[in-house]
Parts: C-alpha cells; sequence; structure tokens
C-alpha cells in the first residue's frame, strides 16, 4: 500500500540562539584558522524559548561553518527535551553575519519529514562573548497521512448466555439509541449511518418487557463514554446498568446499578457508533463499535 502524505505549515517563532564565540561557556570551536579565507569551525549553538534567564533550551544548532568570502553555515537544528518536537532536526543552510539575514530550510526529519521553508534571523543582543539572535521559523513540511480510519470493535462486557447479534454493515455513526429497562436491561435498538451514508436499524435485541428510553443525537453528538454493571439475574448474568455519557449530556443510569462495574471512556477523537450483543430475554452482554466523529 502506497504511502500517503499531507502538506503541513511550519511555524516556529519566539526562539533565541545564543551565538557564543568567547568566553568560558563558548559553543563553537575554530578548526582551521589560515591568515585569509578558510577557516572552518564547528557550532554548538543553543537555542532557547524566550530571551530571559528563566528561558528553556528546546533545540541545539549543531554543525560547521566557513568563511569563504563570507560565512557559509550547514547545521541540523536538534529539538531536545525540553520541546515537544524532542528528537526531530531541521536541516539549515546559508550565509551569516551580525546584523541578521535569512537561512534555508532544506530538509528535516521526526516530526519535519521534508520540510522547506526560512528561518528569519534578527540581532536581539550583542555582547563581549557573542551574540543572541531571535529565529523566526516558516515553511511547510509533508507528514504521512492516515489512511481512512476503519471502524474496530471494543468489549465486551456481560455474560455468555443469550444469542450473538451483530450488525452487517460497518457503521460511521451512530444516531439513536433505545433501551428497555426494568430491574435490568431487557433489551437495546439503535439506529447508524455506514461509510456512504445509508441509514440502518438494528434490534431490539433482548426480551420484551421494561420502560422505554430514547436517545436521540444531534447532528455534532456523539456517544463518549458507556458504563454500566452486569451481574446474576433470574439464573444468568446479563446488564443490569446502562449509562451514555455523549459530548452534550448524560443519559441514565438506566435500571439497577447492580454487580460488576465496567466503564469504557473512548480515546480522544473517537466515539460510538455502533453495538453488537448477546440477548435472550434479557441483555447478556454489550460491546461497541468505535469510529473516529
Amino acid at each position: 500500500m502506497a504511502d500517503t502524505w499531507q502538506r503541513n505549515d511550519l511555524s516556529l517563532q519566539g526562539l533565541y540562539l545564543h551565538h557564543t564565540c568567547r568566553g568560558p561557556n563558548a559553543n563553537q570551536a575554530s578548526l582551521i584558522n589560515p591568515p585569509k579565507m578558510g577557516e572552518l569551525a564547528v557550532n554548538n549553538w543553543t537555542v532557547f524559548n524566550g530571551p530571559g534567564p528563566n528561558a528553556k533550551l528546546v533545540a541545539r544548532a549543531q554543525g560547521l561553518h566557513i568563511n569563504a568570502g563570507g560565512w557559509h553555515l550547514s547545521f541540523s537544528l536538534v529539538f531536545e527535551n525540553e520541546s515537544r518536537y524532542k528528537g526531530s532536526t531541521l536541516q539549515v543552510m546559508g550565509v551569516g553575519n551580525e546584523k541578521g539575514t535569512e537561512w534555508a530550510v532544506v530538509g528535516g526529519t521526526g516530526e519535519f519529514p521534508m520540510a522547506t521553508g526560512v528561518i528569519y534571523k534578527r540581532l536581539h543582543e550583542h555582547n563581549g562573548d557573542g551574540n543572541v539572535f531571535e529565529l523566526t521559523i516558516k515553511g511547510f513540511y509533508f507528514g504521512h497521512k492516515d489512511p481512512t480510519p476503519e471502524v474496530h470493535k471494543l468489549g465486551s462486557w456481560g455474560g455468555s448466555g443469550g444469542s450473538p447479534q451483530d450488525i452487517t454493515e460497518p457503521p460511521k455513526r451512530l444516531e439513536s439509541i433505545t433501551i428497555w429497562s426494568g430491574v435490568v436491561i431487557d433489551s437495546i435498538a439503535f439506529s447508524y449511518t455506514d461509510e456512504a451514508g445509508k441509514e440502518h436499524f438494528a434490534g431490539p435485541w433482548g426480551g420484551t418487557g421494561g420502560t422505554l428510553h430514547t436517545i436521540q443525537l444531534g447532528a455534532s453528538e456523539y456517544v463518549k463514554e458507556v458504563s454500566g454493571t452486569y451481574g446474576t439475574f433470574d439464573g444468568a448474568t446479563v446488564i443490569t446498568s446502562l449509562k451514555f455519557v455523549t459530548n452534550v449530556r448524560t443519559w441514565g443510569p438506566w435500571a439497577e446499578e447492580n454487580g460488576t462495574y465496567f466503564g469504557v471512556p473512548m480515546k480522544s477523537g473517537n466515539g460510538v457508533a455502533g453495538f453488537y450483543v448477546h440477548a435472550g430475554k434479557y441483555l447478556n452482554k454489550i460491546g461497541l463499535y468505535v469510529h473516529p466523529v
């Protein structure tokens, strides 16, 4: 299966590069120093997330620069511990002077594959040991685009009695839920749309007793958590209560919360798209279909 890529904007601001060429904290060293052209130096310049003394180190500019009628630079901007981009790099080339100029971003790794862009460099401070430059990075990079996410099953909880009941078309979005309950959960029915946008109805799965409860989800509403209990009733292990939490409101708990608790919060960006169960006289077991919302 071929990789799919998507373009992402690259925008980093408020970075301060410390170019310290002298003193006990020097972060560059000269390797070759002929009388005219050809001076070669290596650099391990530090980059902080602010200009003040409490700023945190976020990256190092590690590479070299050579004097060929002007300074020419080639280095990797390596992001470190305090950065959300830890371990990622930007590959940088350009010319340098003390007043400020632009550097080219010609590649990247980690969070920034195939990065390209410009680093705008402005002199922030000159001191006896070197310079501090403010950096603004603008450009774009290409990251792996996730394939179309597929629905997956999660669970299930309850007993092994009853008959298995399942849907035939993979669900994308849950539209409504109908529960019948008394002392325990008697049955469940629901409607959903598939990947093609067609609506389907499932159930009721379970017995015919109980009081009716209906959830009609709004256009942007989704179920983000299902919880309940299961235990022994009328000689079988059944679902003894259910509660549904959407991104808007809470429904239930319905029936009596007796037995073993289960709770199923969705990962961020996911919602319940449907159900599969074991059911007979009552709802014996329940599992979930999960789909990105």
